[in-house]
């Protein structure tokens, strides 16, 4: 499977997706909803989730802790 055709990602190529930080991408993925898998220390990010949860939430003011 190429680069490109991956469906899970790292906190760090989503961060970079979104053009964003990794620490405000470490509190997104603790947003109830958000597309993301934890397996044990490592976090996997559905890349194609990501593209569907961001549209459904853009306008929504984020209060992330």
């Amino acid at each position: 499977m190429s680069e490109n055709n991956k469906i899970g990602i790292s906190v760090d190529e989503a961060a970079k997706l979104l053009g964003i930080g990794k620490n405000l991408m470490l509190k997104l993925v603790t947003v109830e909803g958000f597309p993301a898998i934890r397996f044990k220390r490592k976090i996997i990010i559905n890349k194609n989730k990501l593209q569907q949860w961001f549209d459904e939430n853009t306008g929504v003011y984020g209060n992330y802790k």
